[in-house]
């Protein structure tokens, strides 16, 4: 009877059929982000109206049907993008919350967390408008998140005297903002008005000084730092 090939999976060990299994699980899991990676390349460079799987597939340098193989159809694959970047951003974001005392650091924290983020990722700010637009569940679904948090900080901030006192609505409202102004800073640092991005530390300044100012309890952080 002719000998089975000496490389063979069926004469290999248990060991070595494990380890062949973790490479090949390995190689998968490295097309799959390699594929997703060229995905956000094409779609923060054309927007999701100029993506094609003939597109991506060419950027990632793989096969049309690695795509298929993967995540069974462009939509899925898009989707797939948009929920890691956003999981991506409030997982460092939420890290940075972490590991800071009061509100205003807290915020502060994030806020740098969430600029670095942008500048390491310049498609970024394109797709999080095309989420907005195309995929208004995932939107959504981190904007609440994100509102839930920010709401819970500025009650835990007037509950330990550092923000003044204010109402339920106030505080809706506030939440609103600060995520809002979050937006604006990602079209400055993508330079969609002309205006060179003057820096992190000047904008989270401003920004803090504006929250200090506003927000802050007198003698809890109310006057405004240089």
């Amino acid at each position: 009877m002719p000998r089975a090939p000496l490389n063979s999976e069926a004469g290999a060990s248990p060991m070595q059929r494990s380890r062949t299994k973790r490479g090949a699980y390995a190689k998968s899991a490295d097309t799959r982000q390699k594929i997703l990676d060229a995905a956000r390349d094409v779609a923060g460079d054309e927007g999701f109206h100029g993506v094609s799987v003939a597109k991506i597939a060419a950027r990632a340098g793989v096969a049309v049907g690695n795509l298929h193989y993967h995540f069974g159809s462009l939509d899925d694959l898009l989707r797939e993008l948009m929920q890691q970047v956003t999981d991506q951003i409030t997982s460092e974001a939420l890290q940075a919350a972490e590991s800071t005392g009061d509100v205003f650091e807290r915020e502060e924290a994030v806020l740098r967390a969430y600029l670095r983020f942008v500048r390491r990722n310049p498609t970024y700010v394109r797709l999080a408008e095309e989420v907005r637009v195309h995929h208004p569940d995932i939107y959504n679904r981190v904007l609440s998140m994100w509102l839930e948090l920010t709401r819970a900080s500025l009650e835990d901030g007037i509950e330990d005297g550092t923000l003044r006192p204010m109402g339920r609505e106030e505080i809706a409202t506030l939440a609103h903002y600060l995520i809002g102004a979050r937006y604006f800073l990602d079209q400055m640092i993508d330079g969609v008005h002309g205006h060179a991005y003057p820096g992190d530390d000047v904008v989270v300044s401003t920004y803090m000084n504006l929250l200090r100012a506003g927000l802050g309890k007198p003698g809890h952080g109310g006057a405004t730092k240089e």
